[in-house]
């Protein structure tokens, strides 16, 4: 009977100008098994699995215009993708995916692809490999082949006309899990970043080899498959086996990776992987699979790459007993310690801030991830570098930490000491720097006993700034001290006084580069006695309000100081005045509202001046009309 229903309910599509909907996926990547319907509006969808079942790509035909609605039955989507042109995809909304394993939708053209994530294929990697053929950059090379006879492509990036020789070695393969897509575009991300033209990232190339075999599993990713390669085997549990045993994908790579290890310690192993939680994590392992000393440089790692992207924190680590079979299970057991080898995941849908990921998102990610490794292996370059607690001026009797025991702070020890007085302080240094806005970080190690009110006193030749912070919270991550901006070369430096309710921690601090200064900015940022605060709301429609606070004069606290407050566009026109008159210590606030001095005004960025005794300090606000 249903059989007999079918044919009436085709017949009468036929009939009003609407075929057949077709589903395809005999293409790479493609996974569908079977699809089913009653009505030709809905269908039930059903993949080839394999230790389970989750990924899947296919295309639909004579879509346009038309309601489809699909349940998948075998995965666990969550709101997937689709694209008409199978290179720009879009995922699925609340309303048209509000469920796992289902989407609905009219389709704005005759044929749309759906898949799990954005597809990361086998083709899509050879065209990458053909665009990286003539960067001076990387080398390209063939380390074996799949069980179908498909080339294991590693890349190595680095500047070759430094030598090798006083250069770190760094491994990252991907892939093993043919539909962890998300993987690749985080692992492209870093490898666009690496390569790029970036100050930053050219010192790096003069510092690192970094070795990458982007698909462990080519014959996985063209199958379609999820967590197998050809032969149904999951190679990411495969390392510790005989070699009669192993797959020729694993075989190749150990051989591969043991070559390079005879020569050259790899400090760092990246194995990348995407997770269904919706969060990204490290798989970090136990002290008593692996030792105390490698735990404490796990969540060291960790917590820098935290510390650099806006799309991991603390909360998301993961935590494991080691099993030999993983491929960080076979280093350890071969080269213990002398390896970071972790396991590195992105989730499909949204990270633990709530951002939902797409492939700028994991470009940016990549390039994030980038700074972690740099600050780990304690490379320092002169747009962005840390001064140690090793580096720093110490007075006091301060107490040297190295225990495992604790784990969130940078490299190899930190100070600690019981308040006594402010003439005990340790003091960080930087280099000369050039003009510009630098951003200054500080990082410490929290304890229960850790004082609620440590002071960092912030300065440079004519700048001073004293902050209080809470050692107690944001251990093992860099807190924002200060943005400062030096009109003239200058040095910046950092003091941590030994006064507190609690224990003070004094470990290292980080200082970047964020931008140049204008010529507006070069001429008045300069402070003294007297802090002008950025406005708010900052940008702003109607109005914001201008906070500045007037310190007071030690030697003669009664004194009154004519203060002006002004604004400019970004020509250095003048705009407004919004104060201009005697004022004693303290602190003020004024509100500007544009309407009431120009209403010809045009959104853009605007700078506000304060000037007191000859001084002026200057920031930049911006107003959107």
């Amino acid at each position: 009977m249903k059989k007999i229903l079918l044919l009436i309910i085709f017949f009468t599509f036929i009939s009003t100008g609407f075929p057949q909907v077709i589903f395809e996926s005999n293409f790479d990547s493609g996974n569908l098994q079977s699809v089913t319907t009653t009505d030709s509006i809905n269908f039930v969808v059903r993949l080839n699995s394999d230790i389970v079942g989750r990924w899947f790509y296919f295309k639909m035909k004579n879509v346009k215009n038309r309601y489809v609605s699909v349940t998948i039955q075998n995965s666990d989507a969550t709101r997937p993708m689709y694209s008409y042109d199978n290179k720009n995809w879009i995922r699925f909304s609340e309303i048209e995916s509000p469920r796992k394993n289902y989407f609905s939708k009219v389709f704005t053209e005759d044929s749309v692809y759906v898949a799990y994530y954005v597809p990361y294929t086998v083709n899509q990697l050879y065209e990458k490999i053909n665009q990286l053929n003539n960067n001076p950059f990387v080398k390209i090379d063939t380390i074996g082949f799949s069980e179908q006879n498909r080339p294991l492509i590693v890349l190595t990036l680095t500047d070759f006309t430094v030598s090798d020789s006083q250069k770190i070695y760094i491994w990252t393969h991907g892939r093993t899990h043919p539909s962890e897509t998300p993987s690749s575009y985080h692992l492209d991300g870093m490898i666009n970043y690496f390569i790029s033209d970036d100050d930053v990232a050219a010192f790096l190339r003069t510092k690192i080899k970094w070795i990458v075999l982007p698909f462990i599993n080519p014959d996985g990713v063209f199958l379609g498959k999820s967590r197998v390669n050809a032969n149904n085997v999951d190679l990411e549990r495969s390392w510790n086996l005989t070699p009669q045993q192993t797959p020729k994908e694993v075989l190749y790579t150990k051989n591969f990776l043991q070559n390079v290890l005879s020569q050259n310690r790899i400090h760092i192993a990246l194995n990348m992987h995407s997770q269904v939680a919706n969060f990204a994590t490290f798989w970090i392992h136990t002290a008593s699979s692996t030792s105390e000393y490698f735990y404490r440089k796990q969540i060291q790692f960790a917590n820098l790459q935290s510390a650099n992207s806006d799309f991991i924190r603390p909360s998301d680590y993961s935590y494991s007993n080691l099993q030999s079979y993983f491929p960080e299970g076979w280093m350890w057991t071969n080269w213990g310690d002398q390896i970071m080898a972790l396991t590195y995941e992105t989730p499909y849908t949204r990270f633990s801030n709530g951002t939902w990921i797409d492939n700028s998102i994991l470009d940016l990610f990549g390039k994030q991830s980038v700074y972690g490794i740099m600050e780990y292996l304690g490379i320092n370059h002169p747009e962005r570098f840390i001064v140690d607690n090793e580096n720093a001026i110490v007075a006091g009797n301060w107490n040297l930490s190295t225990s495992n025991s604790f784990w969130n702070y940078y490299g190899e020890s930190f100070l600690y000491i019981m308040p006594n007085d402010f003439n005990q302080y340790v003091e960080w240094s930087s280099p000369q720097l050039k003009s510009g806005k630098y951003l200054v970080y500080a990082m410490w190690q929290d304890l229960a006993t850790s004082a609620t009110n440590a002071e960092y006193q912030i300065s440079t030749s004519n700048y001073f700034k004293s902050k209080k912070v809470n050692q107690q919270l944001n251990g093992g991550l860099w807190n924002l001290l200060d943005s400062i901006s030096l009109t003239n070369p200058d040095q910046i430096k950092v003091r941590l006084l030994a006064k507190g309710d609690g224990t003070i921690t004094a470990d290292a601090i980080r200082i970047i580069y964020s931008e140049s200064i204008t010529n507006i900015e070069k001429e008045y940022s300069v402070i003294d006695d007297f802090q002008l605060l950025q406005n708010f709301p900052n940008p702003f429609n109607s109005w914001t309000k201008i906070r500045f606070n007037v310190l007071k004069n030690p030697q003669n606290p009664q004194t009154r100081e004519r203060v002006i407050l002004k604004i400019y566009d970004i020509l250095g026109k003048e705009i407004a005045t919004l104060k201009d008159e005697f004022l004693s210590s303290g602190e003020f606030e004024v509100e500007f509202d544009p309407s009431k001095f120009d209403n010809s005004l045009s959104s853009g960025v605007y700078f506000v001046k304060l000037s007191l005794k000859g001084k002026s300090k200057i920031i930049k606000m911006v107003y959107l009309k």
